[in-house]
């Protein structure tokens, strides 16, 4: 049987969803594929009606696996987070859904996020897996941050408040390279 479902899984879209998706009312039975989300989306969606009777009827009828990225998962992610400067922006939970479609794609190769997070596309797409929005069209172009003084123009890829070398309040800047479009 389990041969069976890793080879179910291989076939269908493995989708994994961030709390953006439950937030604008998304069923997932509106959604084919196989459904996964962080079990911290759950606690994100805490609270909120409209979500938490979302995240129930999918549990209820089978159509949503809620996963833990594990450690490795979690430290690569970040790695590649840091390379960007989206590090800076994405939350845990952010970074939890980029691991575990990480993840899931090296099992089984066909994986999408579904996010209309800004910066989760845009490291999805730094790390190669596919993602799509939910009510926006979904990025352009790939963004790497940085912090440049004003003063003096140094830069920096990590976040620092001030310039080391005159004091001046860091500001950050983006810089945009195109984005390679799979055709298909």
């Amino acid at each position: 049987m389990k041969e069976n479902e890793a080879n179910t899984s291989k076939k269908k879209d493995n989708i994994v969803l961030d709390a953006s998706v439950i937030y604008n009312g998304v069923l997932t039975h509106n959604i084919p594929g196989i459904k996964y989300i962080p079990d911290c989306v759950l606690d994100e969606v805490s609270g909120m009606l409209k979500g938490e009777a979302i995240i129930e009827e999918a549990l209820l009828y089978k159509e949503l696996i809620v996963l833990t990225p594990d450690n490795k998962s979690l430290l690569d992610i970040k790695q590649k987070a840091s390379e960007t400067g989206d590090i800076q922006e994405l939350s845990e939970c952010d970074l939890s859904v980029l691991a575990i479609a990480k993840k899931l794609q090296m099992q089984y190769t066909s994986v999408i996020i579904l996010s209309d997070d800004y910066d989760i596309q845009n490291l999805a797409n730094y790390i190669g897996i596919p993602c799509k929005g939910i009510h926006w069209k979904g990025i352009t172009s790939l963004h790497e941050y940085l912090w440049q003084c004003p003063g003096c123009g140094a830069k920096s890829k990590e976040k620092t408040k001030n310039c080391i070398e005159c004091g001046t309040e860091m500001v950050r800047k983006t810089q945009k390279k195109k984005m390679k479009r799979k055709r298909g």
